[in-house]
């Protein structure tokens, strides 16, 4: 059985290359087994960094869907966050957003979800997106765009429903920008989009649930070394264990040390002076 080649990732997060697209529809089963491949890959890469995360998330939307994906922006929420782009329309698009301040990526963001909603001149609902973003709608048009799909890519849990419905922190987004105004979302374009955007969230969702585990891990054992070194100064000079603390709390900040590692050294007999016996 000859299996589908990983997603390319470019070196460069904001700027990706292209997306591999079929030349034609996928066959069913071919279409089942890159879908599988991809939600796999994309929820169990656990060293993968947020910028190949994103453009992997990307491409395998233009892998699923063919000529008729439409072009998507992923970003990955961070000091700075990451963005990968399908093509030159859809990054112009986000940096409409940045300009304007206001468009569906923004909104996504922030939690909400857009589904389908029109950019058209004649949509009159207040949820059409010519309402709720009239500037970034106007200038979508202009490049033909005529309608988005931004599924935000949530931090929720199992029990607070999809990572797509909006509930829980938001840790990305996935936004689509279709050329057609109000025919439905092709399905092998629509439903690869959401089932992508779950796994990509639930790898993001176990990255962070590991980097608290480490931030707790280490502030274990630093509280651990702290309380040794408290106890070897109480004894040493016959202080009170908080009396000892006040001291190594104020010699760490006037001399610009670290309290883990000042507590480390007076633990391994290596402190500075005024925490030595023989000073």
């Amino acid at each position: 059985m000859e299996a589908f080649p990983a997603p390319r990732v470019a070196s460069d997060a904001a700027h990706p290359a292209a997306p591999r697209r079929s030349p034609a529809a996928l066959a069913p089963l071919e279409r089942e087994r890159l879908l599988t491949r991809a939600l796999l890959d994309l929820a169990s890469s656990a060293d993968r960094e947020p910028a190949r995360h994103a453009a992997c998330l990307i491409e395998y939307l233009g892998m699923l869907g063919g000529r008729s994906a439409p072009e998507a922006v992923a970003v990955i929420d961070g000091r700075p966050p990451v963005t990968a782009a399908s093509g030159r329309r859809a990054e112009a698009l986000r940096q409409v957003e940045e300009q304007l301040r206001e468009g569906p990526l923004r909104d996504c963001l922030a939690g909400a979800v857009a589904d389908g909603i029109s950019l058209t001149e004649a949509a009159e609902a207040v949820e059409a997106g010519a309402a709720r973003w009239p500037r970034f709608a106007a200038r979508a048009r202009e490049l033909g765009v005529r309608r988005v799909t931004a599924l935000p890519l949530t931090a929720a849990g199992p029990e607070d429903g999809p990572a797509g419905s909006g509930t829980g922190a938001v840790l990305g987004a996935l936004v689509l920008y279709h050329d057609a105004a109000a025919d439905p979302q092709p399905p092998e374009c629509a439903v690869p989009a959401r089932a992508l955007a779950e796994a990509a969230a639930l790898h993001l969702r176990h990255r962070r649930a590991r980097s608290q585990v480490r931030q707790l891990e280490h502030a274990l054992r630093s509280r651990i070394v702290i309380e040794q070194a408290k106890g070897v100064l109480s004894e040493r000079f016959g202080v009170p264990t908080d009396g000892a603390f006040v001291e190594l709390r104020r010699y760490a900040r006037s001399h610009q040390r670290s309290l883990h590692d000042l507590a480390r050294s007076v633990v391994d007999g290596t402190a500075p002076d005024p925490f030595r016996k023989d000073a």
